[in-house]
């Protein structure tokens, strides 16, 4: 690495550095993926699981394999087993990988005062807050299902598959579409997901987190004031807990918001609105939390660079010049992939979601703000609000 002040963007020290600084600050911006949380990880168990299988080998495609669980009801005593043994019964699902990328231009004359340096470190942060946002958005989203989303910088290029019905909770049994002031997040719909997720079948396993094995609730502002309200049910849970004692271990005293019955919530400004009755558009005024458990997301990566005498990053980058070198360009691209595992059962072709169940509730934001402000992520993907 140069040592006169500068850096040289030749030396391979340099360009490692910076493709894996970006691969942090992303890390750090999203907390789905901050090594912190313990949310993401190679194992099975984790509630996102890094697949980096292409990272030392070609292909765009990763495939994982799901063993269903023997169906009949064995043989007892003398009765013969000839003619009744089962059939090992297996399925897959492929996540695919492909290029997403950005820039940032300089067009300052002050660039050669200011440059080697202080570029570098801007571009590093703003590029891995834009690689952030891309992929909380995007795993959010395969997590409730919105395929209304179809742009694939916003997928990370993959389909995303609307949720089945039985894995989506809503208030009241109210219809989606209908939501209203008596349909929000509480104590007693949380319940609700809690009982579906001990009947579904495949039933869904809890992810290791730094808690021990969980199920981790992710919600909108909205929802999570609804919890919060002073004479709701959450409000007198978390309480108890403290004047009981549960103080040091208590999730509370983290940036989670609290724990019940195994289930650790935390809140996210990307979570997603709810669906209008046709499932074509987001609906005004509602969210599509989600509770996960283990497997629930795969975020796949491809190869990204290998300066020589390093390992490989993720993420690769390059300056361009144009004008004569007046302006110049800090790109940053990675090979990349996120989906939602969901298998199809060969036995009846039914499909079962893997990890996720989703609770639409009614979310009021107030009587300042719009639509527009509130909901632009998701219309700036393309998408439409219904009022």
């Amino acid at each position: 690495m140069s040592s006169n002040g500068y850096l040289d963007i030749t030396d391979n020290e340099v360009v490692t550095q910076f493709e894996s600084g970006i691969d942090i600050e992303a890390r750090l911006k999203l907390a789905l993926l901050d090594d912190e949380y313990g949310f993401a990880g190679d194992s099975e168990d984790n509630l996102i699981v890094l697949k980096d299988d292409l990272t030392t080998k070609p292909g765009g495609t990763i495939r994982s394999y799901f063993a269903y669980q023997l169906s009949s009801r064995g043989r007892a005593k003398d009765e013969q087993l000839v003619g009744f043994e089962d059939r090992q019964r297996t399925t897959t699902f492929d996540i695919k990988v492909d290029v997403i990328r950005n820039a940032v231009t300089n067009e300052s004359p002050m660039y050669q005062q200011w440059v080697p340096y202080d570029m570098l470190e801007s571009s590093k942060r703003v590029l891995g807050d834009w690689f952030a946002t891309r992929f909380e958005f995007a795993l959010h989203a395969h997590a409730v299902g919105a395929s209304v989303i179809t742009g694939d910088v916003y997928t990370l290029n993959n389909t995303i598959n609307a949720l089945q019905s039985r894995y989506i909770i809503r208030p009241n049994g109210t219809a989606a579409g209908s939501l209203s002031s008596g349909d929000t997040m509480d104590v007693d719909v949380i319940n609700e997901a809690l009982l579906r997720l001990e009947l579904l079948k495949p039933k869904m396993r809890p992810a290791m987190t730094p808690f021990g094995p969980k199920f981790v609730c992710f919600l909108a502002a909205e929802q999570v004031r609804d919890l919060r309200k002073s004479d709701s049910v959450w409000f007198q849970i978390m309480t108890s807990a403290i004047q009981g004692g549960q103080v040091t271990d208590n999730p509370i005293f983290t940036n989670l918001l609290g724990s019940v019955h195994d289930v650790l919530f935390y809140t996210s400004n990307l979570v997603p609105p709810g669906l209008n009755s046709t499932g074509l558009k987001f609906k005004s005024k509602t969210r599509r939390a989600w509770i996960g458990g283990a497997g629930a997301l795969n975020l796949a990566f491809g190869r990204g660079d290998r300066p020589s005498g390093f390992g490989i990053n993720r993420f690769q980058w390059d300056m361009d010049t144009q004008d004569y070198g007046f302006k110049k360009s800090i790109a940053a691209s990675t090979i990349v992939g996120a989906a939602r595992p969901r298998f199809t059962d060969p036995k009846d072709s039914s499909v079962s979601e893997h990890g996720v169940l989703c609770i639409e509730t009614y979310a009021d934001y107030g009587s300042t703000l719009t639509d527009a402000e509130v909901y632009s992520p998701w219309t700036d993907a393309g998408a439409t609000v219904e009022a």
